[in-house]
């Protein structure tokens, strides 16, 4: 809930002007609900300061299946389908859904002046695939909701999830809507809207620069500075480093930040800027998280054990 709390303050600071909507566990009330436990006070928060509209919905498992979590539970890739349920919002025209693992830099009300589409996103500009194959990305939708289009995703999730060869794996929310909307989606520009913190790791900016097939002289120079001046906002992905709301283990730390060396004309040259403001931004994170839902960063993980349990051992 916490997270959620961040991204409407930013909105409300940032001069948003539509609805804020928190589609929630429905094991969550607030005060005025009935709540008496930290979600019910960030709840009553949300609603006070800042107008929050509640919306209680049924979480639903890897399969597409409703299912519950403790009230205090984490967010977790097993109940990311739940996103979708946006599509049943049929109250609005349009609904901009985001990921609540960002930090937001600006408000976000233009694109709901788009042309009409089912859903409009940014492509993951961070994946291995050449330019052409990106996929969609679910860090932000813009859609017009629609049920019909929840239940047929869900009948395509649990008829991949019959099938019982052993190269099946895992298909979550990302992997729905690309399968539906791979083609035909409205594309939402990553530059500005989805810059990854993972950028400022990088030592090849071309993808987010978007210059991999342009001429040399049309090449942009990467400039840390002015890529998150530029920035919409940025989504919290450095894997296998735990998300903000965690704090890092000492030794990941020294393994996953910015190397502060850079290419730039065939020449290396010493810079930690890029350190800086990836730094920056995850302490940002945990400021904001302390001073608006008085909460402290979950203590740091063993690092050996924590890339074990997430695959990257």
């Amino acid at each position: 809930m916490c997270n959620a709390l961040l991204v409407f303050e930013a909105l409300h600071r940032l001069g948003a002007k539509a609805d804020f909507v928190l589609m929630h566990n429905p094991e969550w009330a607030s005060i005025s609900q009935g709540g008496h436990d930290r979600n019910s006070h960030l709840m009553s928060i949300a609603e006070k300061k800042y107008g929050v509209k509640f919306k209680p919905v049924r979480l639903l498992d890897e399969r597409g299946e409703a299912t519950t979590v403790n009230s205090e539970g984490d967010s977790s890739w097993d109940t990311s389908i739940t996103k979708l349920r946006a599509f049943e919002l049929t109250e609005y025209d349009r609904v901009l859904h985001l990921d609540s693992d960002i930090t937001l830099f600006q408000h976000l009300d233009e694109l709901f002046l788009l042309p009409k589409s089912p859903i409009a996103m940014p492509r993951a500009y961070w994946t291995d695939l050449p330019p052409g194959q990106w996929p969609m990305t679910s860090l932000m939708m813009l859609i017009e909701p629609n049920p019909a289009e929840l239940r047929g995703m869900l009948d395509t999730l649990r008829s991949w999830w019959m099938d019982q060869s052993p190269t099946r794996s895992k298909k979550y929310d990302m992997e729905l809507l690309n399968h539906r909307f791979g083609s035909s989606a409205t594309v939402i520009p990553h530059r500005p809207y989805a810059l990854l913190s993972a950028e400022f790791r990088r030592t090849d900016h071309s993808a987010y620069l978007g210059t991999i097939n342009a001429p040399v002289s049309l090449r942009s120079q990467w400039n840390a500075d002015a890529a998150l001046k530029e920035a919409k906002l940025v989504h919290f992905s450095d894997w296998p480093l735990p998300k903000p709301w965690v704090m890092w283990p000492h030794d990941a730390i020294s393994e996953m930040q910015p190397n502060c060396t850079k290419l730039n004309s065939g020449v290396y040259q010493n810079t930690c800027r890029e350190r800086e403001i990836w730094k920056e931004l995850y302490n940002d994170f945990r400021r904001r998280r302390k001073d608006h839902c008085k909460l402290l960063s979950v203590s740091a993980p063993n690092w050996s054990s924590w890339k074990q349990s997430v695959g990257a051992a």
